[in-house]
């Protein structure tokens, strides 16, 4: 939205399509001058074939995101630019070039094919500095888009506040694209952005990687948002265990109708927050969860599942932690080697990545050779911890105790992980056997592999949504 947003600054008719809220309008796309597809890796597949079908009319196709970042060269077969890392200073270049003529060289972040056809990869620049310089991303450029997906009968309205992470968890890929340097949104151009909500009643998500990472500016724009101009109704955030410790924030965090706290607590094996490079302890964990829950904060606690030092046992301690807690929601997601992070690397050095199919790079499927568990106990581990999270019995306890919302949630959940495990049968079926013959000191090499197969049936959708 915020590409698009500056595009028609620009002087450009811009449109967002958004598959989940509308299909795209491909008598719209094929009329476009150029056609900007935005991609991370789970989605990578769909995006190509998206890509294929409109080239097929010669329709020039600029991709980005995450994925086409890090692997231009692979983008590059489906699309005719790619525009690596940050595109706000980039594609208005592009399109100026493309528009008026130039030369293609001297757009930053840039990936092309040249006219001998040979890759190039234009110098990457410097990260924003200024992100109060940039527009309020116009969400009504969104095809179908209305302000009325509702938690809590609140509208909820994405605001990114930040940029960049000081960390370096080692499967994470935000230091790649975003760097490590934090940059920061001034608390007056935040609430400038909700002050066009305020008489809405939104909830505000703020979906930054870690909103309290400086926490004087997020008191700040707490404030203003929820106390002296009443913007918004209620506000969750993603942060990380250490904002626990600043009782101020808590205080704030209460006072302010701030429903629910997304933390990535990763593990409760010592060994494998090591492993990580996390930088937090079990200790920090159970003590976040206790302080925010005394505080009438909601947790939706997020874990991995699959590193080396894992094993049946750690697995079975996880599921046991999140059970026990007084974590309110729960994600167990598989260990995923996502292209742009040191353990994609490591793995695919070591030889142990077992598939690119990169719509299985989701966080849902065993896409690489565990070291200490078989594919099949990390798979279990995570639709056993979900089904026993998730489970009826709990849902119905958590309604009689009144949490309505959370005993949606936990119905929904339990329904999506049965939903899955149907889904995946034939997947499930195949890491099963692989197990099996592994009991039986057989060598077998369970690759699924079907990335050619399904990029071949997506093109072929699309081609007829086309016609």
């Amino acid at each position: 939205m915020l590409l698009a947003t500056i595009a028609r600054a620009r002087g450009w008719d811009a449109k967002v399509y958004v598959e989940e809220i509308s299909p795209i309008d491909y008598r719209d796309a094929l009329t476009a001058d150029i056609v900007g597809i935005s991609t991370i890796t789970s989605t990578a597949e769909r995006a190509y074939a998206i890509a294929d079908a409109l080239r097929l009319y010669h329709v020039p196709v600029v991709m980005g995101g995450p994925h086409p970042t890090f692997l231009a060269d692979e983008a590059l077969t489906h699309c005719d630019y790619v525009v690596r890392g940050e595109g706000e200073e980039a594609l208005p270049i592009l399109l100026e070039v493309i528009a008026n003529g130039g030369d293609l060289g001297a757009v930053p972040n840039l990936s092309f094919r040249d006219e001998q056809g040979e890759v190039r990869h234009n110098p990457q620049t410097s990260t924003i500095e200024d992100l109060d310089a940039l527009p309020y991303a116009d969400f009504n450029l969104i095809a179908g888009w209305k302000l009325e997906r509702s938690f809590n009968g609140r509208p909820i309205l994405p605001i990114q506040a930040t940029r960049g992470c000081p960390y370096g968890c080692n499967f994470c890929s935000v230091i790649g694209m975003f760097g490590r340097k934090m940059r920061f949104r001034s608390a007056a151009n935040v609430l400038g952005e909700l002050e066009q909500y305020k008489n809405q009643n939104v909830h505000i998500f703020f979906y930054d990687d870690n909103f309290t990472a400086n926490p004087a500016r997020a008191k700040e724009i707490v404030n203003g948002a929820m106390v002296e101009r009443k913007l918004c109704g209620s506000w969750s955030a993603q942060v990380r265990t250490d904002i626990a410790r600043d009782e101020e924030m808590l205080r704030l965090m209460k006072a302010t109708n701030c429903t629910t706290l997304y933390i990535g607590f990763e593990s409760v094996n010592p060994a494998a927050l090591k492993e990580m490079n996390k930088k937090q302890s079990v200790e920090n964990i159970v003590d976040a969860v206790d302080r925010f829950r005394e505080h009438g904060i909601d947790v939706h606690g997020m874990f991995v599942l699959g590193f080396d030092s894992d094993t049946p046992q750690t697995l079975a301690e996880t599921v046991r932690f999140v059970r026990r807690s007084s974590i309110n929601s729960v994600q167990l997601m598989i260990l995923t080697p996502l292209p742009g992070t040191p353990l994609f690397d490591n793995l695919q050095a070591a030889g142990r990545l077992k598939t690119r199919s990169w719509s299985n790079y989701d966080a849902h499927h065993v896409v690489f050779t565990p070291k200490n568990v078989s594919a099949w106990e990390l798979q279990w581990a995570q639709i056993k911890g979900h089904a026993r999270f998730y489970s009826l019995r709990r849902a119905i306890k958590v309604f009689a105790d009144g949490q309505l919302t959370n005993g949606a949630i936990y119905l929904y959940a339990h329904k999506a992980n049965r939903q899955w495990q149907r889904a995946n049968r034939v997947y499930l079926k195949v890491l099963k056997l692989a197990e099996r013959a592994r009991d039986f000191r057989l060598s077998f090499d369970f690759k699924f592999d079907f990335a050619e197969i399904f990029s071949q049936v997506q093109l072929a959708a699309s081609a007829l949504a086309i016609a």
